[in-house]
């Protein structure tokens, strides 16, 4: 989300570079809103989602399976789900919407403990109970209790530290940050918990820190932290949503209402069905054009012009562009050129991210996870042997067998366009992330799926015959993931006004390299953000 953006004029023609979800919604808002713009949308690859992809494949039997290579449940409590949900009632695929209950065995989760043994991360007193007599609570218990009490004296004098030094200190260990915090970070970032940032990750809690002195007592009397709701029950980007676009505020209050109470939302069918019906819409208005397989290598403007030109390839220069939205993972500019003579060299070289291996693994006849394992799935704490490079993985089988349709009297078996069996096994196993920076080198796809193997046999007890007999998929997530290393919000500011000042307001930058946060549902409202802002500032 930027600060001032140059508004648009009548007539207007906007360029975005990316075609996932970023810059997918960033159009639809925009040619929606505004439809006497003129929106071209750059897309290096063949397809529009990003590494949102649901894959239709069969298994060894010839049976037709869905297998998720990417994100696929999105945050019930989220202005992001809501506009999603939203534009696929607008787009009459609301029907396919789902939802696990918060007391559903899909919302229980488990981390890794030294012992290679599934531990569930309490959500009742028993759970607790049992939680405390694993080696992975070691430093919890005297760490909340003393959080409170603790002294700031040992806070860094710079804005920033690593998530683990702010963590350490707060918790007066480093027991919690290398056993809980690294596990999260690893399921959300794909990252090492030294080198994120806290300022990016927990800036909300460095704040209680610097005004209260501590985390528990900032959170207690920060009233601010829950979300407002005003008369109608709409937060306050819903509710400029509902002005904007002159929607159903009641229908707008049930949705935020109904989402708070359950963790996950999905689709039937996955999640690249929101950016699939997205795009066949997109592809119907006159005023939107989709330029797939064309990869923006430069953009420049002459000082004397309001007007960008775009270098792709496949074709000429494509010049007379009042705004340029770019979405792409910032740690890409420098491998395209984009930005390459506009911007300091080291703005350009310092962002790098993530490459995320995801292995999906399916077993169509039993479920062979024990009751004791039920649930979402498992995370990897950083602070154990890791030959594997795991990451976590996702027990996709028993969140599908979990999910309700949240429109049930229009739900049929044949909408979803699956056939769910009563008895089948279906997980995705992520492995790399950080560890391939560290190793520099990334596994074949062979070396990489005997890596899940060996996993999930040590820590779910699955035999040998079930894995080798399988169906497996791998993908190679390349760059999928922005790395928030330390300093990176005032790397973000210095970009952000290099470009404000370079470009004098015609080009935005969003996509999660500069959403307020990493989901799918952050880069959604940020998006919304930047569209309302643009076009407000043409009316005033």
């Amino acid at each position: 989300m930027q600060g001032p953006l140059k508004c648009l004029q009548p007539n207007a023609r906007v360029g975005v570079v990316g075609g996932g979800i970023s810059g997918l919604t960033f159009t639809y808002f925009l040619a929606k809103l505004r439809p006497d713009v003129h929106v071209t949308v750059f897309e290096s690859n063949p397809r529009t989602g990003g590494w949102i992809r649901s894959l239709d494949t069969k298994d060894n039997e010839g049976g037709s399976i869905m297998l998720e290579q990417g994100p696929r449940t999105l945050r019930g409590v989220s202005d992001g789900t809501v506009l999603m949900a939203d534009i696929l009632k607008d787009l009459k695929r609301h029907t396919l919407l789902q939802y696990v209950r918060k007391n559903s065995r899909a919302n229980k989760k488990f981390l890794l403990d030294p012992n290679d043994q599934l531990v569930q991360v309490p959500n009742s007193l028993m759970s607790l109970l049992k939680f405390c007599s694993n080696p992975l609570s070691d430093g919890a218990v005297s760490g909340y209790l003393g959080e409170r009490f603790r002294s700031t004296s040992s806070k860094l004098q710079s804005d920033d530290e690593s998530l683990h030094s702010f963590i350490s200190r707060r918790m007066g260990n480093e027991m919690v940050s290398s056993n809980l915090v690294s596990a999260v970070c690893h399921g959300i970032y794909a990252d090492d918990i030294k080198k994120l940032s806290a300022r990016k990750v927990m800036g909300k809690f460095m704040d209680y820190e610097n005004q209260y002195g501590s985390i528990l007592r900032g959170s207690k009397k920060d009233k601010s932290q829950n979300k407002k709701l005003n008369s109608s029950g709409l937060t306050p980007v819903i509710s400029l949503y509902q002005d904007t676009f002159g929607k159903d505020r009641y229908e707008l209050a049930r949705l935020i209402k109904d989402f708070a109470k359950y963790p996950m939302i999905g689709l039937a069918g996955g999640l690249e069905i929101f950016t699939r019906s997205l795009t066949q819409e997109l592809a119907k208005w006159p005023n939107v054009n989709l330029e797939l397989q064309r990869q923006v290598q430069s953009v420049d403007k002459k000082a004397l012009s309001d007007r960008v030109t775009v270098n792709a390839t496949d074709g000429p220069p494509v010049s007379g562009f009042d705004h340029l939205r770019i979405t792409t993972n910032p740690s890409t500019w420098r491998e395209t050129g984009l930005f390459e003579n506009q911007l300091p060299q080291e703005l350009l070289e310092r962002p790098q991210s993530n490459t995320v291996l995801l292995v999906n693994y399916y077993w169509p006849h039993d479920d062979l996870l024990l009751k004791g394992q039920q649930g979402f799935g498992y995370l990897v704490p950083q602070n154990r042997p890791n030959p594997e490079q795991l990451l976590g993985v996702i027990f996709d089988s028993v969140i599908e067998k979990n999910y309700k349709p949240y429109y049930p009297a229009y739900t049929k078996a044949p909408l979803t366009g699956l056939l769910r069996k009563p008895e089948y096994t279906k997980l995705t196993v992520m492995l790399g992330g950080h560890y391939l920076q560290e190793n520099r080198t990334t596994p074949t796809a062979n070396t990489t799926i005997d890596a899940a193997k060996h996993a999930l046999h040590n820590h779910l007890g699955i035999s040998q015959e079930h894995l080798d007999n399988g169906t497996w998929k791998f993908v190679a997530a390349k760059n999928c993931l922005p790395q928030y290393f330390v300093g990176y919000p005032q790397w973000k500011q210095r970009v952000e006004q290099e470009v404000l000042d370079k470009f004098a307001g015609h080009i935005s930058l969003g996509g999660m390299g500069f959403a307020k946060g990493p989901g799918v549902p952050d880069v959604v409202t940020d998006s919304f953000i930047d569209v309302h802002k643009m076009v407000q500032d043409a009316h005033e």
